[in-house]
């Protein structure tokens, strides 16, 4: 690990005021020279009420983790988020079908960091549309004295504008091409099923991998090509 990048994570660690993720925060992540093959990755995916990090709640995440470049399948969880205020689920319940009923028993947002945090230390997070599950994630470490996360994303929607538009391929910015779905169409992966946190993180698994294929397979990618 550079210099730079040891003294921004001690500067992380002196900011931090949430107990558990100061705990996580001695794990280093992994430079940019990586292989893929000695990646260890958590595929992550958050359902959510909306798209706005500082008004919208989380109300599941799912994950799996990804390590010497195979989806450890025994590593996938799915834990339900019990929404805080008066406000519930809403009408988001309409895409991912999680009712108020369904999360009453639920943990809430800190007790998600609590189980979530551990997992996420020293580790690269993927996620198809990164941005929204990073926001997200920042949003409630900001709530709860946690500081940004150290750790490097992979989008694989970034990835899969990369590789068609390295094949010449005009992408209609307001289509659904790079839809998690439509990506794995185009990798001949099968239909999945959509909006369950759990079945979300394993199917951005398997295109991210079918993906690293694309770029020029398992050996020869490194970090710093993904992210």
């Amino acid at each position: 690990m550079s210099l730079w990048r040891s003294a921004r994570l001690a500067w992380s660690r002196r900011q931090c005021r949430l107990p558990i993720q100061q705990e996580t925060l001695t794990a280093r992540p992994p430079t940019a020279s990586t292989g893929f093959d000695e990646l260890d990755i958590v595929v992550l995916d958050l359902e959510t009420t909306g798209l706005d990090p500082r008004r919208d709640q989380v109300l599941s995440a799912g994950w799996v983790c990804v390590s010497s470049g195979r989806i450890e399948l025994s590593s996938a969880q799915e834990v339900p988020v019990r929404p805080h205020g008066e406000a519930g689920v809403g009408q988001s319940a309409i895409i991912h079908g999680l009712l108020d009923s369904d999360l009453a028993d639920a943990c809430d947002e800190l007790g998600l960091l609590q189980i979530l945090l551990p997992i996420l230390a020293g580790r690269v997070v993927a996620a198809h549309a990164a941005a929204i599950e990073r926001g997200f994630l920042r949003a409630m470490l900001h709530r709860h004295g946690g500081v940004a996360l150290p750790n490097p994303f992979i989008d694989t929607m970034k990835l899969e504008r990369m590789l068609l538009e390295g094949r010449g391929e005009r992408i209609e910015e307001r289509g659904d091409a790079l839809t998690l779905a439509r990506a794995r169409a185009r990798h001949q992966l099968p239909a999945h099923s959509q909006h369950s946190a759990g079945s979300d993180a394993l199917a951005c698994a398997e295109l991210l991998l079918a993906q690293v294929e694309n770029l020029g397979g398992h050996a020869r990618v490194r970090l710093r090509t993904l992210v």
